[in-house]
């Protein structure tokens, strides 16, 4: 069985950190649910016998806060019951399957959502599906059919990009985000840059996986 690359490392990594974090805070609504339901019918119980109180000895105390009346009103005990009964604690259970290897085997950017330190602008990494071919513009062996900004509003960018190089792949950096990529021929990739502006100019380099030599640099203007 071949070792798993850097890209499928990470991945299991972020899959089993999120499992968990998962599993910890269903246990946390689980003990919550069960507390509320107990302080409920605890309420209840002050409740009767309040009322009995007033019966008995010809007062008027109010037989219930404003918070528990309105609690009980919703039925919200009852639905917590409900709700607590139709599921298990660790249901779901997780078959992990390989993650197929994508991304040249490289890394994903680093991202806050999984708790990661990010040192530069985030960037968002997706894949897009195949698009119409287009003139290629070609330069040191390294063919790049696309290479556009669209402008997605709040600062943000939207940077597609798709090229070829003798080796079957290229490596891509850029003098705005300190992320580098490696892709596959013919993939049309997308990324996005934040706190951008209109105008601004990024300096983009091309290298061929399997020779540093052969490399194209364009400049793309954002807008």
């Amino acid at each position: 069985m071949p070792a798993k690359t850097a890209y499928q490392k990470q991945a299991d990594k972020r899959t089993k950190d999120a499992i968990r974090l998962r599993a910890r805070f269903d246990a946390r609504a689980r003990k919550a649910a069960t507390q509320l339901t107990v302080a409920l019918a605890g309420a209840l119980d002050a409740r009767e016998r309040t009322n009995r109180i007033n019966l008995l000895y010809g007062v008027d105390i109010s037989t219930e806060t404003l918070l528990v009346h309105s609690l009980r009103v919703a039925g919200l005990g009852q639905q917590l019951n409900a709700f607590l009964g139709e599921s298990t604690p660790g249901e779901e259970l997780q078959l992990f399957n390989p993650t197929p290897d994508g991304n040249g085997g490289a890394v994903l950017p680093l991202e806050e959502l999984f708790g990661e330190t990010v040192t530069g602008p985030p960037v968002v990494f997706q894949p897009l599906p195949p698009a119409a071919a287009q003139p290629a513009e070609t330069g040191s062996g390294i063919a790049i059919n696309q290479l556009r900004a669209q402008d997605v509003g709040g600062g943000n960018w939207n940077i597609t990009v798709q090229a070829s190089a003798p080796s079957g792949g290229y490596h891509l950096v850029n003098d705005f985000a300190p992320y580098p990529y490696d892709f596959r021929n013919g993939d049309e990739m997308s990324f996005t840059f934040n706190n951008a502006s209109a105008g601004q100019r990024v300096q983009f380099v091309f290298t061929d996986s399997a020779n540093e030599q052969v490399r194209v640099e364009r400049t793309l203007v954002l807008g």
